[in-house]
């Protein structure tokens, strides 16, 4: 993970797991796109979003020692689920340049010039793009990781069925992949039996490969951010009401019940927030 910025995880999932969440995936699918929740991106990957909610199978692996323990080497001792989906590489899928958080504005220059506002970054303007000019390409000093994502194989993933692919030590880049100027790097599938678990830190460049097969190409990607960063999804207001309820300490604190450092909490909620109880409204005094 420290030199390539990803490593794989073999045998993270038993057969039979792999298979009820398979299972459970493409019935979820099933009926969102009976439903005309049909969540095709513009690179033909087919999403079936916000896990969390959508059956125990999912909500069961968060908590792997092994891959949290991954989770923990790049984010440190605390850190949030930002967003959990199934990804569904259909034939036909093409590839999309990017990092993980596309987000982060580049490193101030040598002159301490802030080369991009955090305000004025978007996903259409920088994710797939360099940012800054010749002088961000080689920073003495680049952002750490405030992100890290896995990829859960429910298939083999090979190089014809679109396995991720990764470009070993672009993490250290100090910037964005580009379309036009990096489709040269040194792009590497990550091929691997079903079972296995990619884990690869925010900064590491990826994409989905090109499934040339007849076949579509199933994982899940379960990605966690730094506690001080805005998570992909909204947990807090999309976790079904049940599924708080049933939550153990643990699963809320992941999904950001939990403050962190004084953020997050409000009034009196310093420590654990919770639906349905708020902060004071406007007041005025009683007359005595």
């Amino acid at each position: 993970m420290d030199e390539y910025g990803y490593c794989l995880i073999r045998d993270a999932l038993r057969p039979e797991q792999v298979d009820a969440l398979r299972i459970r995936v493409f019935e979820q699918l099933e009926a969102e796109v009976q439903l005309g929740k049909n969540n095709v991106l513009p690179d033909r990957k087919q999403l079936v979003r916000f896990l969390l909610n959508k059956g125990q199978v999912f909500r069961d692996i968060l908590f792997h020692e092994r891959v949290r323990d991954m989770i923990g080497h790049v984010l440190g001792q605390e850190y949030l689920l930002s967003a959990y989906h199934a990804h569904v590489a259909h034939p036909g899928t093409t590839k999309a340049f990017h990092t993980d958080q596309f987000w982060m504005p580049p490193p101030t220059n040598e002159r301490k010039q802030t080369l991009l506002k955090p305000g004025s970054v978007t996903r259409a303007g920088n994710r797939g793009h360099h940012v800054g000019g010749e002088e961000a390409m080689e920073p003495k000093a680049i952002a750490p990781a405030v992100v890290c994502n896995t990829m859960w194989m429910l298939d083999d993933f090979a190089a014809e069925n679109g396995a991720t692919l990764v470009v070993p030590g672009s993490h250290l880049s100090g910037r964005q992949p580009d379309h036009d100027l990096d489709s040269n790097a040194n792009w590497v599938p990550a091929t691997a039996p079903a079972g296995t678990v990619l884990a690869f830190e925010g900064r590491v460049w990826h994409s989905t490969g090109a499934n040339t097969t007849n076949r579509p190409r199933t994982g899940l990607t379960i990605n966690f951010c730094a506690p001080q960063f805005r998570q992909q999804e909204n947990f807090l207001m999309g976790t079904l009401p049940e599924v708080v309820e049933d939550a153990s300490s643990e699963l809320l604190a992941l999904i950001g019940f939990k403050a962190w450092q004084g953020y997050g909490g409000y009034e009196n909620h310093g420590q654990w927030v919770a639906r349905g109880e708020y902060a004071l409204g406007e007041l005025v005094p009683e007359q005595r």
